[in-house]
């Protein structure tokens, strides 16, 4: 269910009976689909449901062009068996999303080990006693999909005479 503003998420998930996800998921990929499956696993094995949180346009155009637009990869996500509640991440920082959803858990991908969590995404898993939960991931980056199908475009069509 695609629950379209950050607040409204308080009449479907009550504080402390959820496991929350987040991400950009643009575009979505099997390393996305795998994370989610893992965050859905740990949720099923507690009986929570699953909130995944979507990052806006903003934040993802700063890294690269939008492929999909938030409505769109929240559309996307809502249609995996595995997700209960799908909400926009409401800012850049998931911190927001951490006080208002107040989860049991928050699931992060090993690949925010290299480099840590933001400081306010840590103090808000510690202002709601929630738990970081790392899953293995595949080293898959959206980035790095969008550039390497790029140049092969490029190279196989752009490139033609």
């Amino acid at each position: 269910m695609i629950i379209r503003a950050l607040p409204g998420v308080r009449e479907f998930v009550q504080p402390r009976i959820a496991v929350l996800a987040s991400g950009a998921f643009d575009p979505l990929h099997y390393g996305h689909i795998r994370y989610v499956r893992a965050a859905a696993e740990q949720a099923r094995a507690e009986n929570l449901p699953l909130v995944v949180a979507v990052a806006p346009d903003d934040y993802v155009k700063r890294r690269h062009p939008l492929v999909q637009p938030l409505e769109g990869r929240m559309e996307m996500l809502d249609a995996l068996r595995w997700v209960d509640f799908v909400v926009p991440q409401g800012s850049e920082s998931l911190a927001r999303a951490i006080r208002e959803i107040r989860p049991v858990y928050v699931v992060k991908g090993t690949d925010w080990k290299v480099h840590g969590l933001p400081k306010d995404e840590v103090e808000a898993v510690e202002e709601v006693g929630a738990t970081i939960s790392w899953v293995d991931v595949s080293p898959v980056s959206s980035s790095e999909l969008l550039h390497a199908a790029f140049w092969r475009f490029a190279d196989e069509w752009v490139g033609r005479t």
